[in-house]
C-alpha cells in the first residue's frame, strides 16, 4: 500500500510521533539522569521502560512509512515494544535499591 504524504492526517500522525520521540527522550534523559545521580537501580530500569515505550510508538511509523510493512504488523510490532516497556517500568516500581 503507497502511503498518500499529500493527506493531512499523515501529517498530523507524523507531527505528534515526533513530539512522543522528543518528549519521549526527554523523560528517559531525566530518569537516567536520576539513575546517575543516586546510584538507583529502579530509575535505570524506568528509563529502560521510557526508552521502549518511546520506542514503541515511533517503531510503528517507521515501519509502515518507511519499510512498507503491513498497518496491522506495524502496529502489532509497536505494540510489543511498548508493552516491553511497560514491564521494564512496572519492574522498577516494585525493585527495590
Amino acid at each position: 500500500m503507497m502511503v498518500d504524504f499529500s493527506n493531512p492526517i499523515f501529517w498530523f500522525t507524523t507531527v505528534t510521533k515526533v513530539a512522543a520521540l522528543v518528549l519521549g527522550a526527554f523523560i528517559v534523559c531525566l530518569a537516567y539522569m536520576g539513575y546517575r545521580r543516586n546510584a538507583s537501580k529502579p530509575l535505570l530500569y524506568a528509563a529502560l521502560g521510557f526508552a521502549l515505550i518511546t520506542a514503541g510508538t515511533v517503531t510503528e511509523g517507521i515501519l509502515y512509512v518507511l519499510s512498507g510493512v503491513d498497518l496491522l504488523t506495524a502496529t502489532a510490532t509497536g505494540t510489543i515494544v511498548t508493552v516491553l516497556g511497560f514491564i521494564a517500568i512496572i519492574f522498577s516500581i516494585y525493585s527495590t535499591k
